[in-house]
């Protein structure tokens, strides 16, 4: 599509993109509410976990594995996961509830955040979108996300429960009224998104309606699978599944074209990056998957040559470096992703 108003560009190509990017999120709800009637929850479980490893390693892969990426950002780099590693063990120690809450807010809003930086750099690649333009997409990002948590059945579920775990009694009336409040405060801001919009015509800026299309994949399946998934379980496979999924696809076809702009940076990331050893790239991520599993599954148990205490400590070691590696993950990407910056710009 090309027109003075719309202009379409893919963060890959046409092939890639409605494969990983505008497809995927419809196949894992499908995927997902098949497996919730039909596979136990174990299986489950399973599925996410084999996917979510490889999303966390590839992003170790990245900035460690380029020498040019990390001699950007090399205190960071250093420093930070021995700060959240010990933030991880000290409250899995002395505040574990904090450590959850941490965690699980901390990955809704790194959820939705991948998939605004996806929407810029379909922005970008269309040269689309006022200055402004991020900063309206930002907050259609939390409203939307946030409302889906504050108002579908599933997430009510939990925060209800939590608020009388908590002491803090809410009645279904209350209850509706937040519901009521929620919707409203999305509508409105929806309004103002929309005359953003025309906004950006009337001024004469392009639109990607690609970019739409991808929010509305995204946002379908968070809508429709926590109204219609009966346990966490079963929303966490769709969410994992695309989430996870389009990530390393990203990281794959990012590191491809920094390759073949700039020749390269280590010979591991450059043997990686070659069309033809694409099965390599998978059996990378599910070897990490294997050492994942080795390290939290209880596998090292006998390394502890039967002291006292440490099979009794192994659940605490394993969630503290569950917690560890996700925060990581989610710091690293809040700043290895800016669209603005040159270097980043090689990959896209």
């Amino acid at each position: 599509m090309s027109s003075a108003v719309f202009r379409s560009a893919y963060i890959v190509d046409r092939k890639h993109d409605y494969l990983w990017f505008l497809g995927l999120p419809f196949a894992a709800v499908a995927f997902a509410m098949f497996a919730q009637q039909h596979l136990p929850g174990t299986a489950l479980v399973a599925i996410t976990l084999w996917v979510t490893v490889p999303h966390f390693f590839l992003t170790g892969v990245r900035v460690y594995g380029s020498p040019i990426e990390f001699s950007r950002w090399r205190e960071r780099l250093i420093l930070s996961p021995l700060l959240l590693i010990l933030l991880a063990f000290f409250l899995i120690r002395f505040a574990p509830l904090t450590l959850v809450l941490l965690v699980a807010l901390w990955d809704h809003q790194h959820s939705f955040m991948q998939q605004h930086g996806f929407a810029r750099i379909y922005d970008f690649k269309a040269g689309a979108g006022a200055r402004s333009t991020k900063n309206f997409d930002l907050a259609l990002n939390w409203f939307l996300f946030g409302n889906m948590l504050a108002v579908s059945p599933l997430f009510t579920n939990v925060w209800v429960r939590m608020l009388h775990e908590w002491r803090l009694p809410i009645s279904a009336g209350m209850v509706q009224q937040v519901h009521q409040f929620c919707w409203a405060a999305t509508a409105l801001y929806a309004l103002v998104y929309a005359g953003h919009v025309v906004w950006c015509i009337r001024k004469g800026y392009t639109l990607n309606p690609l970019k739409y299309f991808f929010l509305f994949a995204s946002y379908f399946l968070w809508y429709y699978t926590s109204f219609n998934s009966s346990f966490l379980v079963g929303y966490a496979v769709a969410h994992r599944i695309m989430h996870d999924v389009q990530y390393i696809a990203m990281i794959y076809f990012y590191n491809r074209k920094r390759v073949e702009r700039t020749g390269g940076e280590s010979s591991f990331l450059n043997y990686l990056a070659r069309s033809g050893n694409f099965k390599i790239f998978l059996l990378v991520c599910a070897a990490s998957s294997l050492v994942w599993f080795t390290l939290t599954e209880g596998h090292l148990r006998n390394l502890g040559f039967g002291i006292i205490g440490f099979d009794a400590n192994f659940d605490l070691f394993s969630y503290s470096l569950i917690s560890s590696v996700a925060m990581i993950h989610y710091w690293y990407d809040a700043f290895i992703w800016k669209v603005r910056q040159p270097q980043i710009r090689l990959g896209l």
